[in-house]
C-alpha cells in the first residue's frame, strides 16, 4: 500500500493546489509530443502534466511545459510513480498514444465535482484514424470471469453511448480518480504490469463502496490498433497471452467473494487452458506456451496473491450480491464465439 501524501487540514479535508494532475506513461516514440499538445489546449481547469518514460534520454531533455520522471518499463509502475509526486485533487491518467478534446478535463472534473459516489471515471475514446468508431466505451464483467468491452473497435458511434452510467471499467488510456482514493484502495498493482491492471483498480474502488461511472464527454482518440500504432509492431506474445492470462486470474482471485470464486475461477481457467491448446494446435507455438505459462503462474505464487486477497477483502464494504447489479452484464453467446475466433486468430483481447 502506497502512503498518503497529503495532510488534512483543520477542518479534516485534503489540500490541494492543483484541480488535475495529469500522468501520461511514455515508453518510446514520438505519440507524447501530440499528447501533450492536446492537454495543453485544455481549458477550464488548473492542471499539471506529469511524464513518466523509460526512454532515458527524454528522461533528461524534458518536454517543455511537464515534469518529465524516469520510470519503469510498464504502465502500472509508471502509474503509481507520477501519482507519489502528483499535486491534484484528480489523477488524471492517460497513455501517450492518445489526444484529448480541449474540454475532456474539464468534463472529467465538472461530473466528478458533483457526483461525490463516483471514485473513478472513463472517458468515450475513439479510434485516432477513424474517429467516428469505437476504441472504448467501458465494459463489464461476464459469468466467465472475462471482460465485456461493450463497444468492440471500429463500431461506428450513432450516440449509442451518450450518456452516463456505471461500468465495471474502461481502459486506462483515458481515465480519472480521486487522489485520496486513489491511495487509499493502494494504487495500480504494479505485478500486473500492463493489461487489466486499470480494471482490478477499478474493482477495488467498487469494493469501497464507491462507484465507477462512464462519462462521454471526455473525449479522446486512441492510436491503438491503428495505421499510427499497428498492433502487431507493438504487442507482444508475452504481454498480450501472457500477461493477460496471468492477469485475469490473478484479478478474480483477488476481487471476488469466496462463494462467488468457486463458481466462475474453474470455467475460466478451463477457457484459458483450452485457448492454449488451440494455439498449440494451430502452429501459434508461442501463443499457446504463453497462456500456459500465465495458467501456471497463480500457481507457483499462490501464497503472495491470497495475501493481496485478503487486504482487498478486509476493506471490502459491499457484497458481490450487491456488487453484481451493476457491474455484471450477460451478452449473446454469439458474443463468446466471435471473442474467442478473434482471439485465436489474431491474438487480441479487444
Amino acid at each position: 500500500m502506497m502512503p498518503m501524501k497529503l495532510e488534512k487540514n483543520s477542518t479534516g479535508y485534503l489540500e490541494y493546489p492543483l484541480e488535475i494532475s495529469v500522468i501520461v506513461c511514455h515508453h518510446t516514440g514520438s505519440f507524447i509530443y501530440k499528447f501533450v499538445e492536446s492537454v495543453k489546449r485544455s481549458f477550464g481547469v488548473k492542471y499539471e502534466i506529469i511524464v513518466v518514460t523509460s526512454d532515458d534520454h527524454l528522461a533528461v531533455t524534458g518536454i517543455t511545459g511537464c515534469k518529465v520522471f524516469n520510470g519503469d518499463q510498464y504502465p502500472a509502475a509508471k502509474r503509481n510513480a507520477g501519482a507519489r509526486v502528483s499535486s491534484g485533487k484528480y489523477l488524471a491518467f492517460f497513455d501517450d498514444d492518445v489526444e484529448i478534446d480541449p474540454d475532456c478535463l474539464l468534463n472529467f472534473k465538472n461530473f466528478m465535482d458533483l457526483n461525490p459516489m463516483c471514485g473513478m471515471a472513463y472517458g468515450k475514446l475513439y479510434n485516432m484514424e477513424h474517429r467516428n468508431r469505437f476504441d472504448e466505451a467501458g465494459g463489464f464483467l461476464t459469468w466467465t470471469g472475462f471482460i465485456w468491452s461493450r463497444a468492440e473497435q471500429n463500431l461506428i458511434d450513432v450516440g449509442q453511448y451518450d450518456h452516463h452510467e456505471t461500468i465495471l471499467a474502461g481502459k486506462s488510456a483515458s481515465c480519472m480518480i480521486r487522489e485520496d482514493l486513489f491511495f487509499e484502495t493502494g494504487g495500480f498493482d504494479e505485478e500486473f504490469g500492463i493489461l487489466g491492471e486499470e480494471t482490478d483498480l477499478s474493482w477495488r474502488v467498487w469494493l469501497a463502496g464507491l462507484r465507477v461511472c462512464f462519462v462521454p464527454e471526455s473525449v479522446g482518440y486512441h492510436a491503438f490498433n491503428t495505421k499510427f500504432k499497428p498492433a502487431k509492431d507493438y504487442y507482444t506474445s508475452k504481454r498480450v497471452h501472457f500477461n493477460g492470462c496471468r492477469n485475469y486470474i490473478v484479478m478474480l482471485l483477488k476481487n471476488l467473494e469466496k462463494g462467488t470464486l468457486w463458481r466462475v475461477l474453474p470455467l475460466h481457467i478451463l477457457i484459458w487452458f483450452f485457448a492454449g491448446i488451440v494455439m498449440l494446435i494451430t502452429l501459434k507455438v508461442d501463443q499457446g506456451l504463453n497462456i500456459l505459462k500465465g495458467l501456471i503462474y497463480p500457481l507457483k505464487n499462490l501464497k503472495q496473491i491470497l495475501e493481496k486477497r485478503r487486504k482487498v477483502q478486509n476493506k471490502r464494504v459491499i457484497s458481490d450480491r450487491e456488487l453484481f447489479k451493476f457491474i455484471v452484464a450477460r451478452p449473446s453467446w454469439a458474443y463468446y464465439w466471435g471473442r474467442i475466433s478473434r482471439y485465436v486468430s489474431i491474438g487480441l483481447h479487444g
